[in-house]
């Protein structure tokens, strides 16, 4: 189903209009504030109502404004009327009987008629685009999106261990010669040192006492040589002398002996062992330090992989359900951020397969009555208008899009809220009734009549009050 006419009359910016669609694209065009966006707001107003229909949808100056449009196959005319307080919806079909209830029976026809396929590329978020693109196929994965993103963060965290880890084994120190995981202790050397140096001390000491004792039997000597004159008086003292002496003497021999018998002890060596034995111990710290971080890494590692697995499981869910949806266009896809097309995001994609995606996802919104439209058209170049024809070609769809231009002779040229020419032809202004005349290929035909405007049965924005007789 598709528009066949499109009729306007005082609504937003247009004063007076009338379009006969002769192709599947039908291109309006003019200057920046002509009334472009004013047909395509007014084809949306028509269908969809509600919120669509601006506070004051009448054209400043008017008292009153309409919308008409006629559906082919159906054979229906809609019309959508304005007054300064009331919006009023009519539905005639082809043998003149008036749709009751008719806001629900176009709820019923249109898709989403707003949908703006450029407008899809160019303003929303990836995310936005995804959003859209599931509630058109009619999934939901809210829960493995968070269950992934929960898992990715879970995975992040552990991946800044494995890189802490990995970069303490790539840093640490190894000695593979060292075969002990045990600190060797050099308390024993370190009492055997104890014990030496104690020893070594006492035998001074008793040396020195000792050779005291020799220098002691040599002044007793001197005493003796100088007492000899005095043998008589100090016979006595001599004698005892001489005995000490004697004593002395032995006492000293002995110990000498004793001394030479077990010299000092050579503390070298203990020192040396402990100086090697701290070495070995420092390498196997180190040993001990860098089996640890491959222990982590490799545990952390281990976690990474398994975090990896469950996104691939939550990866596996998410295709499942898209195997039971039928997308719009072959290759389109989607992850937890925005949509894919053949693995890659759309963002990344060609201007022309971004269009080609979006211009699917808008067919596929509107599978009945088969009209798009597009605003902005003026950014399309060349290339992307055929990929526009060529699609709404194949799949039997009409598209409405405007372009901002100054050149007449291509589509339908709109000047201050009327047609003033078509691919071209000029069009002349009505005289009498501003819709009069229908514009169709550069031609002068009668107009249609218009609709008897009655209150219709159906849905209002207010409490539906009488419609002036002169409407």
């Amino acid at each position: 189903m598709k528009i066949i006419r499109f009729e306007a009359e005082n609504v937003l910016k247009l004063s007076a209009v009338e379009i006969v669609p002769q192709d599947n694209m039908i291109l309006i065009t003019g200057k920046n504030g002509a009334g472009k966006s004013s047909i395509l707001d007014s084809i949306v107003m028509a269908l969809a109502g509600g919120k669509t229909i601006p506070g004051q949808p009448i054209k400043k100056g008017a008292d009153k404004g309409k919308i008409i449009l006629e559906v082919d196959e159906l054979g229906i005319v809609v019309t959508r009327s304005f007054t300064k307080d009331n919006s009023y919806l009519k539905i005639e079909k082809k043998d003149g009987s008036i749709v009751k209830s008719p806001q629900k029976f176009l709820d019923d026809l249109i898709g989403n008629i707003s949908f703006d396929p450029l407008d899809f590329i160019n303003n929303h978020k990836e995310k936005e685009q995804r959003d859209i693109l599931l509630q058109l196929i009619g999934i939901n994965v809210d829960n493995l999106d968070q269950q992934e993103k929960q898992l990715r963060n879970d995975r992040t965290l552990v991946g800044r261990d494995v890189t802490r880890t990995d970069a303490i084994c790539k840093s640490a120190e190894r000695y593979p010669e060292i075969t002990e995981t045990e600190e060797v202790t050099i308390a024993d050397l370190s009492q055997q040192l104890t014990e030496a140096v104690n020893f070594n001390n006492n035998w001074d000491n008793e040396n020195t006492n000792n050779e005291a004792l020799k220098e002691k039997a040599k002044n007793n000597r001197q005493l003796v040589l100088n007492k000899k004159a005095e043998i008589e008086k100090l016979q006595t003292e001599i004698t005892d002398l001489e005995a000490e002496n004697q004593t002395l003497k032995t006492e000293y021999t002995e110990k000498l002996n004793s001394l030479t018998a077990d010299p000092k002890k050579d503390i070298s060596n203990i020192q040396l062992q402990m100086s090697e034995l701290e070495a070995k111990n420092i390498k196997i710290r180190a040993n001990t330090k860098y089996q640890t971080a491959i222990a982590d890494y490799k545990k952390f590692e281990s976690e990474y992989n398994l975090f990896t697995k469950q996104i691939e499981a939550v990866e596996s869910q998410r295709k499942q359900l898209l195997s039971s949806a039928t997308m719009p266009v072959p290759g389109l896809s989607f992850n937890d951020t925005c949509l894919t097309y053949n693995d890659i995001p759309l963002a990344q994609c060609s201007d022309g397969e971004k269009l080609m995606v979006s211009l699917a996802i808008s067919m596929a919104l509107n599978p009945k009555l088969r009209v798009l439209r597009i605003k902005d058209g003026s950014l399309l170049d060349e290339t992307n208008r055929q990929i526009l024809q060529d699609q709404i070609k194949d799949k039997d769809f009409q598209l409405w899009m405007e372009s901002v231009s100054s050149d007449k002779k291509v589509g339908v040229f709109i000047e201050e809220g009327e047609v003033v020419a078509i691919d071209g032809k000029t069009v002349d202004k009505p005289v009498d009734k501003p819709l009069s005349k229908v514009a169709k290929n550069g031609k002068k035909t009668d107009a249609p009549k218009s609709q008897e405007t009655q209150p219709a049965e159906g849905e209002i924005s207010k409490p539906q009050p009488e419609i002036p007789e002169n409407w």
